[in-house]
């Protein structure tokens, strides 16, 4: 059996890097008494699989990760075992089974919502006119540090929204696939804005022409319009 998994990630719970989210969901669900299914071979460990990774220190309200017990179980029962034995700022949100044959959530999540607040928020038509400035570029380029010395990658293809909201904050959906990942702060930095700011990630999707899917549709079949939804409901 195959159990989707959403949950917030909030609090200190922001500052748990991935392995240490992994060895925490493992010493959970080994507590809540969930007949894990292991792998195979001369070292098994649980087959458990997240989505994208999210940086540390970034707050979400929809992450989502796969689990394959080896019976099959209510899911409301296991998201009240599982919840109570999680820490503070880990919140379940749903717990749904899939087929067994659904794609891994890295292999079809292809982009990511972000909000970016700022402490003091600067003046809104400002930060309109540094958003309408950015998405009238063909071309954004942003430095990256790597292995084999800085390289320049063209961020422009993967801001597919970008809008200003009330308070003076801003709503961002960016790619987030295997094929490539662009970062808020590359997108705040490229606008020119200073001053501290705080970045929440709202969502995580899999966009299908001008609709996007939130990975929990795969059960429930809720598509959600690109153009109208996503960053109008921020």
């Amino acid at each position: 059996m195959r159990l989707r998994v959403k949950y917030s990630k909030g609090g200190r719970a922001v500052f748990l890097g991935h392995l240490e989210m992994l060895r925490l969901w493992q010493r959970a669900m080994r507590r809540a008494g969930l007949p894990l299914a292991y792998s195979h071979g001369f070292n098994p460990h649980p087959r458990l699989a997240f989505g994208p990774a999210l940086a540390v220190g970034i707050e979400s309200l929809a992450e989502y990760l796969d689990m394959e017990l080896t019976m099959v179980l209510d899911p409301a029962g296991v998201k009240e075992k599982l919840q109570a034995e999680l820490p503070a700022g880990l919140e379940l949100l749903l717990v749904f089974p899939i087929p067994d044959q659904a794609p891994a959530l890295t292999a079809i999540i292809d982009a990511a919502a972000y909000r970016v607040a700022w402490e003091e928020p600067p003046d809104q038509k400002f930060l309109q006119q540094k958003a309408e400035a950015l998405l009238s570029r063909p071309v954004v380029q942003v430095s990256r540090p790597g292995k084999d010395g800085t390289r320049v990658k063209d961020i422009r293809p993967g801001v597919f929204q970008l809008a200003v909201k009330p308070e003076a904050t801003l709503a961002m959906l960016l790619e987030c696939s295997s094929r490539g990942v662009v970062r808020p702060e590359e997108v705040v930095s490229t606008m020119g804005l200073e001053g501290p700011y705080r970045v929440t990630r709202t969502g995580l999707f899999i966009r299908q022409g001008d609709a996007l899917l939130a990975p929990e549709s795969i059960a429930a079949t809720e598509i959600k319009t690109a153009g109208k939804g996503l960053l109008a409901r921020d």
